[in-house]
Order: structure tokens, then C-alpha cells, then sequence
């Protein structure tokens, strides 16, 4: 068994036994902390005028695509003569009733998998 120590071990103690300036290291501790949140506000900051840049970019495309789907979405499947009997079944004879369908049963096919 060895009995020298160790002065790195030895500085280690040393330094643990000195006494500091409670009001510094406060001080100090605040400042790296508003360091840290000035940081991410700035990365927010730029994420945000990219989110609008894109959105202004792209507003024209989305709201064609989106007056295309209006356009769309109420056509009817099946074409029925009768007018009560279209009524009637005119909320599942439609594009949009299939879209319905279709976005409900990836919802539940994602939610089976990652669940």
C-alpha cells in the first residue's frame, strides 16, 4: 500500500477548504444564466422571421391549394336522381367524407404503432 498522496488530490482539498464571495458567486451563476436565456431568445427570435419569411413565401401556393380542396371536397361521388335520397346520403357521397375516412384510419394506424 502506497502512503505518499496525491498533489493533485491535495490542491483538490485545498481549493474545496477556501472560503469564497457568496455575493460573486451569485453573481456570476445569474450572469451565465441570462447569458443562456439571451441565447435562446435569439434562436427564437430567427426561427420566428423564418417561420414568417416561409409563410410569406408560400402563402400564394397554400391559398390555391386550399381553394382547389374547397372546390373539391364537395363533389359527389355517385350521382343520385332523387333529391330527398341525395340529401340523405350527401354527407358520406362526397370526396370529403373519403378524406374523412382516410385521415381517421392513418390517425388510428399511427396511433397503434407509436403507442
Amino acid at each position: 500500500m502506497n502512503t505518499d498522496r496525491d498533489p493533485n488530490l491535495m490542491a483538490l482539498f485545498a481549493q474545496a477548504e477556501q472560503e469564497f464571495d457568496k455575493g460573486s458567486f451569485v453573481a456570476g451563476v445569474m450572469g451565465q444564466i441570462n447569458h443562456e436565456r439571451r441565447k435562446i431568445q435569439l434562436v427564437w427570435l430567427v426561427l420566428g422571421l423564418f417561420t414568417i419569411a416561409c409563410l410569406v413565401a408560400l402563402a400564394a401556393p397554400v391559398i390555391t391549394a386550399v381553394s382547389m380542396a374547397n372546390q373539391l371536397l364537395p363533389v359527389s361521388l355517385v350521382e343520385i336522381q332523387t333529391e330527398w335520397v341525395r340529401q340523405l346520403v350527401s354527407p358520406i357521397n362526397s370526396v370529403a367524407a373519403i378524406v374523412a375516412v382516410i385521415v381517421l384510419g392513418v390517425t388510428r394506424f399511427f396511433r397503434r404503432i407509436f403507442r
